[in-house]
């Protein structure tokens, strides 16, 4: 069975999804900024687009093409340059599933830092989620565009 929308809208909907949850992820972080021993939560949106995009396989399939390119770590693949140590927060976190959602691909990092009472920094957060939320708002305009080019294509089709 065809699909009636393209891969891209599919796309920018995964997006969406994950943006959202990620969304109350962190409100979620910033709600429990003066409970003891809580632990601060992400979803490492980045990493589950990848794994979507790729059809659920760990990771997306790389090619070294040219010396100077990263390998999947972040370093320098070519071994005549310096290394550079290996990028993101991934590194400090452990994965636990996400409860309250049917999607496979979900998941939610728990941060093994320790705080007193906890280690939820409100100023990050509160980053961290004007970011999320711009790229949200970001997606939804790239969606809202889609479906006007494709509104656009049946409507002009239809004139000589």
């Amino acid at each position: 069975m065809k699909q009636l929308f393209g891969k891209t809208i599919q796309v920018l909907s995964h997006a969406i999804n994950l943006r959202a949850k990620r969304n109350a992820v962190i409100t979620s972080n910033i709600a429990n900024l003066d409970t003891p021993g809580y632990k601060s939560k992400d979803l490492p949106f980045e990493r589950l687009m990848a794994k979507y995009l790729d059809g659920g396989r760990d990771g997306l399939p790389m090619r070294e093409t040219n010396s100077r390119h990263l390998d999947k770590d972040g370093n320098m693949a070519s071994s005549d340059m310096a290394a550079s140590p290996a990028r993101g927060p991934l590194g400090a976190y452990q994965t636990i599933p996400e409860a309250d959602t049917d999607s496979k691909s979900s998941e939610i990092v728990e941060s093994r830092e320790r705080g007193t009472p906890n280690n939820v920094d409100l100023d990050k957060e509160m980053a961290k989620l004007a970011v999320n939320n711009l790229k949200y708002q970001a997606t939804v305009q790239a969606l809202i565009k889609e479906f006007e080019l494709l509104k656009d294509a049946i409507t002009e089709g239809g004139k000589t």
